[in-house]
């Protein structure tokens, strides 16, 4: 699986820690020694220019590894002064005898790059000051094909000159790991700017004001409840609900009705339409029975033979049914 390389938004954008262990594990999957330096001069600059710590402690064992032992070439021999620190003078010298000829070509190839190092040693001495501001680096340079392109630093400390902040740009120049579509892009440094922004407001919910204390009642917590209905209750493993029940033929209440109880809707319907024995009806055949005529059977009814009731029961049940039949006609009419 080919490894991905680091390009301008790893090296300036990954916190410290993700970063050096990015680099550490792109050399050991890939062992290229030139690449590697090239990101650690890069990460250099990013330490000497913004207010993070980006120093390359962590990473001493492995620039030890590259200069003593990896195979010279133009890239470690034009970078290496930026990483005499992390060696003592024995060994430094013996860094040298394996990457030079002599100290001629020495002092020549590493001219520009120990320039550059004396300018990053002293603004790794800067220490950002307390601000009330975050301060970003927006510079200009030309690629290798002569065309402008601009480049934003995040969180740069406060420009303090601005002749050493062009001077430490330049560094960029030095590079060839940024490229784009293969055109080299920091090929020659124009201008910059530093531009300052502050934080207008900031918000952070806490815990603790979240919970509501307990002697702190909502409005809903502080008016009395309800007792609900019975057919609302939610049915649990030691509380089941019972089904609904209705009697058969039971009226029910409209919404826009007053409430009347069984009792009170039975007399009113009484009222409303009494039994045939409480006023004068005519029957089927033109005749006025008698004010005893409801509570005479008619014996020339023959049911009770075949439900096994006496007349007397028959004339009770039908007495009863035309009854609740009223109470129902009444409360149908008082909804509509």
């Amino acid at each position: 699986m080919e490894v991905a390389k680091l390009g301008q938004r790893q090296l300036f954008g990954m916190k410290k820690e993700t970063l050096l262990k990015r680099v550490r594990l792109y050399f050991e999957q890939t062992q290229q020694a030139a690449e590697v330096v090239e990101y650690l001069v890069a990460i250099l600059f990013r330490h000497s220019i913004c207010v993070g710590d980006f120093s390359l402690q962590p990473l001493s064992a492995l620039i030890r590894q590259i200069f003593m032992t990896e195979t010279p070439n133009d890239t470690l021999r034009r970078h290496c002064v930026y990483f005499e620190d992390f060696f003592s003078s024995d060994e430094w010298q013996t860094v040298i005898q394996r990457l030079f000829s002599n100290k001629e070509d020495y002092q020549q190839l590493t001219k520009e790059a120990q320039l550059y190092n004396q300018l990053l040693e002293k603004k790794n001495l800067e220490t950002a000051k307390k601000s009330d501001f975050q301060f970003d680096l927006v510079s200009i340079f030309k690629d290798a094909n002569g065309k402008r392109h601009t480049w934003t630093l995040r969180d740069t400390k406060q420009v303090c000159s601005v002749e050493e902040t062009a001077e430490v740009l330049g560094i960029l120049t030095t590079l060839t790991i940024f490229q784009a579509a293969g055109v080299r892009r920091f090929a020659e440094y124009v201008k910059f700017k530093s531009k300052k922004g502050c934080i207008d407001a900031e918000h952070e919910a806490i815990q603790a004001e979240l919970e509501t204390p307990a002697q702190e009642l909502t409005v809903e917590e502080k008016q009395p409840r309800k007792a609900k209905k019975p057919q609302e209750l939610v049915p649990t493993a030691s509380n089941p609900a019972k089904k609904k029940t209705t009697q058969k033929n039971q009226p029910t209440k409209s919404a826009n009705s007053p409430s009347l109880s069984y009792e009170e809707a039975a007399a009113r319907a009484d009222a409303l339409y009494p039994l045939p024995g409480e006023e004068p009806v005519t029957s089927k055949a033109g005749k006025t029975p008698s004010k005893n005529s409801a509570a005479t059977p008619d014996y020339s009814d023959t049911n009770f033979l075949l439900y096994g009731k006496t007349k007397e029961q028959i004339a009770q049940d039908r007495a009863e049914k035309n009854r609740q039949n009223r109470i129902n006609k009444f409360l149908k009419g008082k909804k509509k």
